[in-house]
């Protein structure tokens, strides 16, 4: 950048001739690549304006029309950026505007100076957001322009489109993700059959795959994983399944409703067919282990991937996170020598310079302590060892006042809520992580319900729940679920 404004210095003293559209390119993409959002489109000004400036008019301040280079790079910086907000696509949409794409209700033909490649890059800024509905509807209107003419047809190009639309789909939060998905696949499926020489790459199929795994689809991903094999072997597509395919099927029995045996078993049949160790794979199984509270297990899988990691047949050792999982399933375990067992495996971890102990670590071992109920450990943990490595999070926090609310003592509400005010001191001396959710109060009211001196908390009354929202200075009751979902939260929030 800085190099830059001496050229354009230079450039304005007559030393060097006007600068090119190509150098105004080439710190565009700069911009992209780092995520510059806000100088991306600065810079894009400066080119727009300058065509009706009249500093125009003088040769060495005359600034080059952008082009759809130039439009493409700063969406891209746009996508890439860490901003999150509705206005940060907005403004990419207002880019796109001034290119000729149509505005909602405009059905007009109005003449476009767009590339799919740049429509594109609005799709992936979208699927990066999650936005699913919108990058449907980008993608339908790319397919119309194509029929109508508007749109140069790129075969490869309008592949990445599909590819994006469908990874927008894997980040979305809907129930029906997985059936558009599909939907979308069959689309492209049926077109490449009808002679449009379109196929669905195998990042296509597994981000399928991985709409399936997040809906706990199981006998869709299994179907489809071996559908995958059997396109490959009949030389359909080039790829076999790969470690992304049988991690997301894995996942996908994680998620799904079927019995502790049986998912242990189809994941551990997965694994074998993948041929050689993997470290996601090992990590994917140990997260099922996990759900199930199969310690023993979790350990001893550990421990086999130790010794292949030795004997060569692995790339990388066993990481946090392996360890991670196998604390999360002594935590849910049942057996009477969890939490020693825990406490010894958290114990290798410290002594092991290869490990970097990570908060989700320190709250796996946390959990061991919470869902017991074993409040002065869980206080000694959180205070003497999470924050003399960490800084806490409303996760660490929660699940102190957890352990208060499964402890046989009937005094923790006074417990709970001093911790509830350590949360909100902190948070208001700048620790933005520490905001209290509504998993933090349900385990504060939990506390406050063992005094005996209220009711049950499903038998309360609209007043109890007033003075009680009072008391915690919140505007709306935190069950707005059942009481299990919001057990289950903070055992998930370990992650």
């Amino acid at each position: 950048e800085k190099l830059f404004i001496e050229m354009k210095n230079l450039s304005s003293e007559g030393y060097l001739p006007p600068l090119e559209l190509s150098s105004y390119n080439t710190l565009l993409g700069i911009f992209a690549r780092a995520g510059l959002a806000y100088k991306a489109e600065c810079l894009l000004h400066e080119l727009e304006v300058s065509k009706s400036s009249e500093w125009n008019q003088v040769e060495s301040f005359r600034a080059p029309e952008p082009n759809q280079m130039s439009y493409n790079l700063v969406i891209k910086a746009i996508s890439r950026s860490n901003e999150k907000n509705s206005v940060t696509v907005e403004r990419a949409w207002n880019i796109l505007y001034r290119l000729g794409y149509p505005k909602k209700g405009d059905t007009s033909r109005t003449p476009m100076q767009l590339s799919i490649d740049t429509l594109n890059s609005m799709l992936k800024l979208l699927s990066k957001r999650g936005l699913a509905a919108e990058a449907e509807s980008l993608l339908n209107a790319m397919d119309d322009f194509i029929v109508e003419g508007r749109l140069k047809r790129n075969i490869a190009a309008l592949l990445s489109s599909y590819e994006a639309t469908l990874e927008a789909l894997g980040r979305c939060k809907t129930i029906d993700a997985a059936k558009r998905a599909e939907e979308l696949v069959t689309r492209m499926e049926v077109v490449g059959e009808l002679g449009g020489e379109f196929q669905p790459s195998l990042l296509a199929y597994n981000t399928l795959l991985n709409c399936y795994a997040n809906a706990g689809m199981a006998g869709k991903s299994e179907a489809l994983l071996e559908r995958i094999n059997q396109m490959h072997e009949a030389g359909r597509i080039p790829s076999p399944p790969d470690i992304v395919s049988f991690g997301s099927t894995i996942k996908a029995i994680a998620n799904s409703g079927k019995s502790q045996e049986n998912a242990v078993a189809r994941a551990e049949a997965l694994a074998k067919s993948v041929g050689h160790g993997n470290e996601v794979i090992y990590a994917l199984r140990l997260k099922l282990l996990a759900k199930w509270g199969l310690g023993e297990e979790a350990e001893r899988l550990l421990a086999k991937m130790k010794e292949e990691y030795g004997s060569g047949n692995l790339k990388n050792e066993p990481s946090v996170i392996h360890y991670t999982c196998v604390l999360n399933a002594w935590a849910k375990s049942d057996d009477e020598n969890a939490v020693s067992r825990a406490e010894a495996l958290f114990r290798s971890m410290t002594e092991n310079n290869e490990i970097d102990l990570d908060l989700a670590a320190y709250h796996g071992m946390m959990l061991n302590y919470s869902l017991r109920g074993q409040v002065e450990k869980a206080e000694t943990f959180l205070f003497d060892d999470i924050m003399a490595t960490h800084k806490p999070n409303r996760n660490s926090f929660t699940m102190l006042i957890d352990a208060y609310a499964r402890c046989s003592s009937k005094d923790v509400g006074e417990k709970a809520m001093k911790t509830l005010n350590k949360m909100r001191e902190l948070h208001a001396a700048g620790n933005k992580e520490l905001a209290p959710d509504d998993v933090t109060y349900a385990s504060v009211i939990r506390c406050k319900m063992k005094n005996g001196k209220l009711s049950s908390i499903r038998d309360m009354t609209e007043f109890e729940k007033f003075l009680m929202m009072r008391e915690l200075q919140i505007e709306s009751w935190p069950f707005r679920h059942q009481e299990s979902y919001l057990e289950a939260s903070v055992v998930d929030r370990t992650k």
